[in-house]
């Protein structure tokens, strides 16, 4: 079988266009698509998962609880010396507030945006999980040009 167009995103994704035919073998999943039974092929960026992870991500939210971790430590410092007896809970506020500060300076990691390479077949759709990189979105969004070429045939 002669290949038309192959996409691979280099973590376990791979797409192959024949002439009658797209194979598709994702981790852990092998299928065959006979290109009569497919109706459309598109990419599918899961942008509500991303914005909840940005919004958890929030660096305004780490630095309040890095504050109120930094103000406890410091009030059980100021007790303990005001209380003048012993010196066991110095110890307790200095380790709070420097765990305050090294929560304040720790950058959370950045979202990823999980892409999908969607087939839209005669009796339903199927979805497959893909890296979608810069490096890779010309690639993929040519490969999905040819599928639609050759897709136009069947029309």
């Amino acid at each position: 079988m002669e290949t038309i167009a192959e996409f691979n995103d280099k973590k376990g994704f791979n797409v192959k266009l024949t002439k009658d035919k797209i194979f598709v073998s994702a981790i852990g999943q092998e299928e065959t698509f006979a290109l009569r039974s497919v109706n459309g092929v598109g990419l599918y960026d899961d942008i509500e998962k991303y914005n909840k992870e940005l919004e958890k991500n929030n660096p305004k939210n780490k630095k309040i609880g890095a504050i109120a971790i930094i103000v406890f430590g410091a009030l059980i410092t100021l007790a303990t010396l005001m209380d003048d007896a012993n010196g066991g809970g110095m110890l307790e506020g200095i380790v709070f507030i420097v765990a305050g500060v090294i929560l304040m300076n720790v950058k959370p990691k950045p979202p990823v945006m999980d892409s999908f390479f969607k087939l839209m077949l005669s009796g339903g759709s199927r979805e497959f999980k893909f890296d979608k990189t810069d490096d890779n979105a010309v690639a993929v969004a040519e490969f999905i040009n040819e599928v639609e070429a050759t897709l136009t045939a069947y029309n």
